[in-house]
């Protein structure tokens, strides 16, 4: 027993110096691209959870009266890095949903995953909550990825519907994917300020989803001045059922061997996930930094704060979230209570007013919004 006492301290403090190293690269190593070594997409996933355990040896040890709580105190100091993105600490603030007055406007990003579409069955009501939900908060500027529109008079033309509906004179849609001549997918725009130029820019053609083949740039005249706004869907795991199920299993550490044995076909679908979306991450970047007008670039990341991905685009962009939202800022409703994917970023030319989430149980990714300026 007197053995057992005196190795237990030696082996916690063996486990605290492997969380340790481990906090520290997962702050650190996603700054390098998946490109020149692919790992480095993996070890940002991890970093709250780790974060989460350093945080709890530093009671542990203060309450043991043993001085190895600078060990991890230490650790997550080095860490800033990756804290101060992952995390805003503003008083959460009520939204206004009254229209903002000139000179702000508002902008919402929302990936719809096909606007409730599932097995080419439409889910009722999913699809009233979206619209109740835009209604709502009545955003000037709508940017919608994974959208879905159909041509067909007997099914759902969602265009149509949001321009009658919510009062949206502008629009532009990149329709990436086309199925049996009358069902359209990819990325759209709805704005209430006139739309002076529009394209998309392809970013890889991706046959398995309805958006992230292309990258949408739209010009737009906001009280007299020229705006320019890129959304997009980076590039998505797209896992199956099944492969959600393996993750859950290895979240659950559940020893079933036939699905430990299909980590190696996710590991592998990760990596070249990892990998493509670090170009599209690149190209986006380099889209707004290059734009000739103040650049606001939103969308569905498919990344968390702490990865190559995000660290590349929001280069010399503020993150609306950081600026003016709180705690977290979850907007993926599944697999973890820490994800954030979905991101409002703005240059320097623009004041953030305000930022808010909208939380939905039937909504895989919540909405966000943020009311801008820009600077005089």
């Amino acid at each position: 027993m007197k053995r057992f006492q005196l190795l237990l301290p030696r082996l916690l403090l063996c486990i605290n110096c492997l969380l340790n190293v481990g906090l520290l690269t997962s702050a650190w190593l996603p700054h390098l691209s998946p490109h020149q070594w692919w790992p480095s997409g993996f070890v940002g996933l991890l970093f709250p959870p780790l974060l989460a355990a350093n945080l709890v040896f530093i009671p542990f040890w203060i309450i043991c009266k043993k001085w190895y709580y600078w060990l991890s105190a230490g650790t997550v100091i080095l860490s800033y890095n990756a804290v101060l993105v992952s995390f805003s600490l503003h008083w959460p603030q009520q939204w206004a949903l009254e229209r903002p007055q000139p000179p702000r406007f508002t902008v919402m990003t929302f990936n719809t995953s096909s606007m409730g579409l599932k097995g080419y069955k439409l889910d009722e009501e999913m699809h009233t909550s979206i619209f109740r939900t835009v209604r709502e908060a009545s955003p000037d500027i709508l940017c919608l990825q994974e959208f879905y529109t159909n041509d067909d008079p007997n099914l759902t033309n969602n265009i149509a519907g949001i321009q009658h509906h919510l009062g949206y004179p502008h629009y532009f849609f990149t329709s990436d994917k086309t199925q049996w001549n009358t069902w359209h997918y990819g990325i759209v725009v709805f704005s209430r300020y006139p739309v002076l130029h529009a394209r998309k820019i392809p970013c890889g053609y991706y046959s398995e989803a309805g958006s992230g083949s292309s990258i949408l740039e739209a010009d737009m005249l906001i009280y007299g001045d020229t705006v320019r706004v890129y959304t997009a869907q980076l590039r998505s795991y797209m896992f199956n059922p099944a492969e959600l199920a393996q993750l859950q299993a290895i979240k659950k550490l559940d020893g079933n061997h036939t699905r430990f044995s299909g980590a190696r076909g996710l590991v592998y679908k990760m990596r070249h996930t990892f990998t493509a979306r670090a170009h599209q991450a690149e190209l986006l970047h380099k889209l707004a930094k290059e734009s000739p007008y103040p650049a606001i670039v939103c969308g569905d990341m498919n990344d968390t704060p702490v990865s190559y991905t995000y660290y590349t685009v929001s280069r010399q962009m503020q993150d609306a979230f950081l600026e003016k939202g709180s705690g977290i800022g979850r907007t993926l409703s599944f697999l973890s209570p820490t994800l954030r994917i979905d991101y409002i970023l703005a240059q320097s030319y623009f004041n953030i007013h305000s930022y808010q989430t909208f939380r939905n149980a039937t909504f895989e990714h919540f909405p966000v919004m943020a009311s801008f300026s820009l600077k005089k």
